[in-house]
């Protein structure tokens, strides 16, 4: 470890401090859980009540009918129920879409609709609407297609299903292009005009608004109550990386009870097999355990394996899906590796990694992990990245950005060269002609260089405050548990320890993880994991006092509940390297 910042090269970086002002108005709560609630966006004690809040407060819920569009889309929806006009939900084939699909399905049969779902394949028909599947509905009788978490830039698909006699109603949470596409009714909080005060649903949010205005306004869902769909809303939002402040926190909050106690075959087969255990479920289980397996149906496979095990009736046939979902993330996760890997080297061999912006394209990838792809090296290396996978006509990117990089606005600069694109400031997905990546690469890095400078920033990760050996119990495990769910816009509280001396140092039996355990001050030791670190276990064997940066996890095995370090990083001790 001699001469690094850390066992990842990164440096270490406190959250900005709370002003002594905004702990004078606080009471109630300690001065760490109002710290780390200020370094996410809370400002003054109302917003922090409302934060900490165990149950959904009154108003807690937007207005749906702020939304707009949703007037036009209520009426057009009831008018189709009423006359018993054949609908379809076309969604996209991620965790977000295939939950917002499954939602407006099992609720708007619930009303006496007649719906069909439509999951498009990603290598096959790509993101959002296309011609041939909307050829395809207007042939089977169609009247009304309601997009959900697509839609938004289709401006050509939507003006050819109305050609084809089908109304169109847009819910989508991208944002929006200049010109809008031709809709019956446009639902997307992010739309000029638009007055609803929060901009951050995701797809199925937004789903579940529509429903809800929908109940508001008159509809009634025989045998289902609001809550019966919030287990889905939760699944979408955190696997989609909604931000957990608002309406979200909220939906995300009563979605995750929800989920512990949910009656659907198909999510209690998702969480057995992915060896979860469903009364202690929370976000993080969501974002690394639960959404990546329902995405891996869209990523590897087909979408409609995941939009089936939601709403399963059997379980035998749920656990099934479930174990598919299993194997194909398993597989996912080993290609992805693979692919990270490659795309280091292949950016270090060429000197990618002294560009502004990180380019990859590649014909042996699978387009569906060229988003994974690009968000892993964007974190490496806090810089906006692009992974193409190759393709002999047509080649389909996607993008992640740094904060402080707009990723949709860069790729509108070239709008003229792409077939189609889409997406956020972070994280964006393109399809273009595959002989115009060359000029496409270069327009992308000039961007880059323009927005950002020449200089490259130095990987930098945030910690939240800086605990003693003492703050590692059970009662801070509650204590930090009002914090909750964590993700986007909340993450997990990080905490460094500084001269922490490791003892019992070892690794799992495949050599890739590190373990070891750390003393408290009452005598006992606190277990502590490394992912991915176990080629340190040596190093720190020779120099065991070290700076820790780490999450404290609630760790229960055999009714026995403890705190766990989960290390995030850790360095030679600040006092040692002081003194070299």
């Amino acid at each position: 470890m001699a001469g690094r910042k850390s066992a990842n090269d990164r440096r270490w970086e406190p959250y900005p401090t709370p002003p002594e002002a905004f702990f004078d108005q606080i009471n109630g709560h300690s001065r760490l859980v109002a710290a780390i609630a200020y370094q996410a966006g809370v400002r003054d004690a109302a917003e922090l009540a409302d934060f900490l809040a165990t149950e959904p407060r009154a108003g807690g819920l937007h207005d749906p009918m702020l939304l707009r569009g949703m007037r036009q889309a209520v009426e057009r929806i009831n008018q189709a129920i009423d006359g018993q006009q054949a609908m379809a939900v076309y969604g996209d084939y991620d965790a977000d879409g295939i939950t917002a699909v499954a939602l407006l399905v099992q609720a708007l049969r619930a009303m006496g609709a007649d719906i069909t779902p439509y999951i498009p394949h990603r290598i096959r028909e790509g993101y959002g609407l296309n011609l041939t599947a909307i050829d395809s509905l207007a042939d089977a009788g169609i009247g009304l297609l309601i997009t959900v978490d697509c839609g938004i830039t289709n401006h050509a698909e939507v003006a050819h299903a109305r050609s084809r006699g089908i109304d169109v109603i847009v819910t989508d949470h991208h944002d929006p292009p200049a010109e809008l596409p031709p809709a019956l009714a446009i639902i997307n909080p992010k739309q000029p005009g638009c007055r609803y005060p929060f901009k951050g649903l995701v797809g199925v949010g937004i789903a579940y608004k529509l429903v809800q205005a929908l109940i508001r306004g008159g509809r009634s869902a025989t045998g289902l109550r609001g809550r019966d769909l919030l287990d889905v809303v939760a699944l979408g939002t955190v696997a989609d990386m909604g931000p957990l402040r608002d309406e979200n926190r909220v939906l995300v909050r009563a979605g995750i009870q929800a989920l512990r106690t949910s009656a659907r075959p198909g999510v209690r087969a998702l969480i057995d097999a992915s060896r979860c255990t469903a009364e202690h479920v929370r976000a993080s289980d969501i974002g690394f355990q639960l959404g990546p397996m329902i995405n891996a149906a869209g990523r590897i496979d087909e979408p409609a394996l995941a939009y089936e095990l939601l709403l399963a009736d059997d379980p035998a046939r749920a656990a099934q899906r479930a174990r598919q979902l299993r194997e194909l993330n398993d597989g996912r996760k080993a290609s992805t590796e693979a692919h990270v890997r490659q795309a280091a080297d292949r950016l270090a061999a060429g000197g990618g990694l002294a560009q502004a912006l990180l380019f990859v394209e590649d014909d042996a990838i699978p387009p569906g992990i060229v988003g994974l792809v690009a968000g892993r090296l964007c974190e490496a290396h806090q810089r906006p990245a692009i992974v193409v996978a190759r393709g002999d006509g047509h080649s389909t990117g996607s993008a992640r950005a740094p904060e402080g990089y707009n990723m949709i606005a860069a790729l509108r600069t070239c709008h003229d060269w792409l077939v189609r694109y889409g997406g956020h400031a972070g994280a964006a997905g393109f399809t273009i002609a595959t002989e115009r990546l060359g000029g496409f690469a270069a327009r992308m890095q000039q961007h880059a260089r323009d927005t950002l400078g020449t200089t490259i920033r130095e990987p930098v990760t945030y910690y939240h405050a800086e605990l003693a050996p003492a703050a590692w119990t059970t009662s801070m495990l509650d204590e930090l548990a009002l914090l909750e769910p964590h993700g986007q816009g909340n993450p997990t509280p990080v905490f460094i320890s500084r001269g922490i001396t490791a003892t019992n140092i070892s690794t799992t039996a495949d050599g890739k993880h590190l373990k070891f355990r750390v003393p408290r001050p009452d005598g006992g030791t606190t277990a502590a994991i490394a992912f991915g670190l176990g080629h340190l276990a040596e190093s720190l064997r020779r120099a065991p006092t070290v700076d820790l940066l780490y999450e404290l996890a609630d760790s229960r095995w055999n009714q026995t509940r403890n705190a766990e370090l989960m290390i995030r990083d850790f360095r030679r001790a600040t006092a040692l390297r002081e003194r070299a």
